[in-house]
């Protein structure tokens, strides 16, 4: 087996553990150029292991759901950098909103830091993270809880997020499109997450650059209904410049 062939099985095998790869990554963890990768993933499409997207590849079922503590060791740094960033957008006495996910998930973690907060959330794992938390009013949905995101879902959350007026909502995603929107692996996650953002004054995507070439079952709503998004240093100025253009600005 040639080098080429090496590579390109360790960029399925990376694409099978993952759910998707950006191109980016493929550059920077097997040192090659943007074209030998592109290069690769068109092979890798051509012998049907694996789908191209937009700036990446998923893998070829789009049903490929990554349980919740194996995305929380994936993009660690980039998400860090981008609840950095989400900070910078949430003032004392704000009323946020934190969809359940990974990188909303870094989010809670660091807030903290804010004297007096009102946080409405439907992940049960972010509750806990802000549970006692000095300054802090938390308000949990109700809902069904799915063991795989630690999201609580369906009629109840929705009819508690009925009843609440949210300021900002900082939204975690599986995948995004210009064409198909923001998109989730549950139906009944993605109507909560569009009642949360119905609810809310202002909507900020947070997502790391791997979402971008990935996408997934259930469409939440068009990108351009967000205030913005925010996401890490290594999306490309194409790509950000598609999305501008789009009438979806990076923040």
């Amino acid at each position: 087996m040639g080098k080429t062939d090496i590579r390109r099985d360790a960029i399925m095998q990376a694409i099978k553990d993952k759910g998707s790869i950006a191109l980016i990554d493929i550059v920077q963890q097997f040192g090659v150029s943007e074209a030998t990768a592109r290069r690769d993933l068109e092979i890798l499409e051509q012998e049907k292991r694996c789908i191209r997207t937009f700036g990446g590849a998923v893998l070829e079922s789009l049903k490929v759901e990554v349980p919740f503590f194996n995305k929380m060791d994936l993009y660690t740094e980039e998400k860090k950098e981008i609840a950095d960033k989400a900070l910078n957008f949430i003032e004392d006495g704000d009323i946020i909103g934190l969809t359940g996910g990974t990188t909303t998930t870094f989010i809670a973690k660091k807030l903290n830091q804010f004297k007096n907060l009102t946080v409405i959330t439907n992940a049960v794992n972010i509750a806990y993270e802000l549970i006692g938390t000095q300054g802090l009013q938390l308000i949990l949905t109700g809902g069904v809880i799915r063991t795989q995101t630690f999201e609580l879902s369906g009629p109840l959350a929705n009819a508690t997020l009925d009843n609440l007026s949210i300021r900002k909502t900082f939204m975690g995603v599986d995948g995004i499109s210009l064409t198909r929107g923001m998109m989730i692996y549950n139906e009944l996650e993605a109507e909560t997450n569009r009642r949360m953002m119905k609810q809310s004054m202002e909507t900020y995507l947070v997502a790391d650059h791997s979402k971008f070439s990935r996408s997934s079952l259930f469409v939440i709503g068009e990108v351009q209904e967000t205030t913005g998004i925010i996401s890490d240093s290594k999306i490309t100025p194409e790509m950000k410049e598609a999305f501008r253009d789009a009438g979806a600005p990076f923040l």
